[in-house]
Order: structure tokens, then C-alpha cells, then sequence
């Protein structure tokens, strides 16, 4: 096929983007639908403002005569604290009792602060289930696989828009750098592989400028304007690793971003000569050809880069 370079980043991008989007519509969800036992269902979120109430909730179904007699969050404002119990109280709607419970959880007014939970509940035929957040991909790696669960948090944050002069147009161009760079990086991608089925100086200037471009957009979107959208909402700045010591992963979207950064900006710079060179008599369709290659193992990189959950909080890294 002539156009295979095209019809292969055509679906590489389709399947990323759906990919993306199947993350950001589909909410992380506990719950457990057994007939005739009790279900239930737990949707946890993993943010609120500073000083506003936080609703924990949990629905639960009744499948048969089993119900819930009480529900618990035991909440530690650390990690290695003591968790306290909370109950959560069933809400009536005009007298009568829905299967819906909550609770508040304590507001905090610290930007950055947390509450760590874990729920219990127990029914009316003596079962006590006990609910816990589910460890990612990620987490998982960083406990050789040893570890499947660990406690739900709550972090308090400061709203950008509200705070920050013009704060909602620096969200909006973070976003937009953000994403416009992965575009950039997918035209990169594709005029590698055009390199690999015609090596011509056109497809490699191309190649070349689209990384320059894109990994640009994203060193503006990400660092430049990432940081005071960082400070603002969690009170700190910037800490990728190992800004917060050799041991400690530090801020694992700001490292995972300079590591993106690092690995792009060392394929320029190593290529630049070549870049310089390639209108002049003495080109290099084979070290246009590598360029290509190396292209390819760096978009890989980015594909683990942002395989990685935004905003991931490790709590190995703080136990």
C-alpha cells in the first residue's frame, strides 16, 4: 500500500483518543451486584476545593430481604495515622428511607491536604464487606505486584480560575498546548514512517519540526504554565524527580513530563547536525532513516509517559 504511513497513524491516533476518552467518561466505580445479596454501588472522587464539604456516598441494592444495618469510613489525615470512624446516615426523602447513605468528610483548608479512607458496611445477615481503592498498572509496579489494594484518598485544592488573575484562560492554553503537542508528536510519527518508505529530506524536515514544535508547545503548556497552575493548586510549585530526593519520586506528573521533556530534547539536539546538513550535497538519507527509528522508541516512551494517570498520587512513595 502506497499510503500506509497514513493509514497506520490514522489508527494509532483513532485508538489513542478513544483510548483517552474511555478514561475520562468512564468514572472509577466500586460495586457489587450478587442476587440475592445485598449490592451496592461506590463512586469515589479524589478532589475537592479547600474548606468545602466532601460527600462520601454509597447506593446500595436490595436484591432480596438482606439490607444494611450500618455503614463506616475510617478516615486518617495521614497516612500512617490512626483512622477514625465516620458514619454514614441513610438520606429520607419525604419520610421514608432511600438506599442511598453519606457522609462529609471534615473540611480541610490546606491546599495539598488529604484525607485517607477506607469503607466498611455491614448488613442484616451478619456480613461485614469492607471496600478499598484498587491499585493501578502503575501503583502495582511500584510494589512488585505484591499489593492489588489501598485506601481511597481526598485531596484538597485551590481553584485556578477563581484565584489566579485571567486564571481560566491559563487553564484553557495549558490544556490546549498540552493536547496540541500530542498532535504535533502524532505528525512526527508519521512522517517517520513516510521516512522509512521514501528517505527524503523532505519527510525528515518535516519529521524534525514537528517534534521541535510540539515539544515546545508542551514545555510552554506543561512546565512553563504548569507550574503556577501546580502552585495554585496544591500550594506547591514544581518537583519532579529528584527534586525530593533520590528515593522519593517526587511529583510523579512533573517528573514524568521532564522525562518526556529530556527524551525528545536529547533526539533534537543529537540530530541537529543532521538537520543542518540535509539540503547540503552531502546528505544523509541513513541517518535520516535512524532519525526515524529513534522517532519511533521516544513516541513509545511517550505512550508509557502518558500511560501513566495524571495527577497520580503514590502513596508507597510517602508510607
Amino acid at each position: 500500500m502506497r499510503n500506509w504511513p497514513l493509514i497506520l497513524i490514522v489508527v494509532i491516533s483513532f485508538a489513542s483518543f478513544a483510548y483517552g476518552m474511555g478514561k475520562m467518561v468512564t468514572p472509577e466505580m466500586y460495586r457489587d451486584m450478587s442476587p440475592p445479596q445485598l449490592g451496592y454501588v461506590f463512586v469515589p472522587d479524589d478532589d475537592t476545593f479547600v474548606e468545602t464539604n466532601h460527600y462520601l456516598e454509597i447506593r446500595f441494592i436490595p436484591f432480596g430481604p438482606e439490607y444494611p444495618v450500618a455503614a463506616t469510613a475510617f478516615l486518617s489525615h495521614t497516612l500512617s495515622g490512626d483512622a477514625e470512624p465516620l458514619d454514614l446516615e441513610p438520606v429520607f426523602y419525604e419520610g421514608e428511607q432511600t438506599n442511598k447513605w453519606i457522609a462529609i468528610l471534615p473540611p480541610l483548608a490546606d491546599k495539598g491536604d488529604r484525607w485517607f479512607y477506607y469503607l466498611t458496611f455491614e448488613t442484616s445477615e451478619g456480613r461485614t464487606i469492607e471496600i478499598r481503592k484498587d491499585m493501578n498498572w502503575f501503583e502495582k509496579l511500584f510494589t512488585g505486584f505484591t499489593k492489588e489494594k489501598q485506601l481511597f484518598w481526598t485531596t484538597y485544592e485551590g481553584n485556578v480560575i477563581r484565584e489566579i488573575p485571567s486564571g481560566k484562560v491559563l487553564l484553557v492554553t495549558h490544556i490546549v498546548l498540552t493536547m496540541g503537542a500530542l498532535l504535533l508528536l502524532f505528525h512526527t510519527l508519521y512522517y517517520a514512517f513516510q521516512l522509512f518508505a521514501k528517505p527524503n529530506r523532505f519527510y525528515f524536515h518535516r519529521a524534525y519540526k514537528s517534534a521541535f514544535w510540539g515539544i515546545l508547545c508542551f514545555l510552554v503548556g506543561a512546565i512553563i504554565i504548569g507550574i503556577p497552575i501546580t502552585a495554585y493548586t496544591f500550594g506547591v510549585g514544581f518537583m519532579p524527580w529528584p527534586t525530593q530526593g533520590l528515593t522519593s519520586l517526587g511529583d510523579v506528573t512533573d517528573t514524568k513530563s521532564s522525562a518526556m521533556i529530556v527524551a525528545w530534547a536529547i533526539l533534537l539536539l543529537a540530530n541537529f547536525g543532521v538537520y543542518k546538513r540535509a539540503f547540503l550535497k552531502n546528505a544523509e538519507p541513513r541517518k535520516w532513516v535512524q532519525f526515524g527509528v529513534w522517532v519511533i522508541i521516544v513516541s513509545l516512551f511517550t505512550v508509557f509517559i502518558f500511560l501513566i494517570p495524571h495527577s497520580q498520587f503514590m502513596q508507597q512513595s510517602q508510607m
